[in-house]
């Protein structure tokens, strides 16, 4: 009877470790990431940055200080899954004076996977792609930054 339970327990580990090493990377858990509507697997973590800034090309103020536009940026972390799924649109930015712009939702999610808060951007396009490594490595995240001409907060949990 004992050696049955411990055959059990570790057919048990074996295919636990097997599932998490094929499974999802426990950091997607609190983040969806749709573009058009798509889900995209092996995004890890996000920034939204909205800057406004209220001076105007003719402001007389400025006195010599460059012109800077609103600054609206997304930026996001992916897993070689994220990347992966990404693939196709990022080459197309790289190789296009002018990519598409495409709608992006990122919902928030906490734990016991509950929404926490829901974004909406629009005519989003990648702007900047980095990925570093060194030594000996098993996996690589990667960080895009996108540009949004349009953010609206759809929904967050008030509690």
């Amino acid at each position: 009877m004992k050696s049955w339970m411990v055959a059990f327990l570790l057919l048990f580990l074996t295919v636990s470790a097997a599932v998490r090493a094929d499974g999802i990377d426990p950091r997607e858990n609190n983040f969806r990431f749709l573009v058009d509507g798509v889900t995209i697997d092996g995004v890890v973590g996000y920034r939204i940055d909205f800057i406004r800034n209220p001076v105007t090309r003719d402001d007389q103020r400025r006195l010599g200080v460059a012109y800077a536009p609103d600054q609206r940026r997304l930026v996001i972390t992916v897993t070689q899954k994220g990347l992966n799924r990404l693939q196709d649109w990022l080459n197309t930015a790289t190789d296009t004076a002018s990519p598409a712009g495409k709608t992006i939702q990122i919902q928030a999610l906490n734990n016991k996977s509950e929404l926490l808060a829901r974004w909406e951007l629009t005519s989003v396009m990648p702007s900047t792609f980095s990925s570093a490594a060194a030594g000996n490595i098993s996996e690589i995240d990667s960080t895009i930054e996108f540009v949004f001409d349009r953010l609206r907060l759809i929904e967050a949990n008030g509690k």
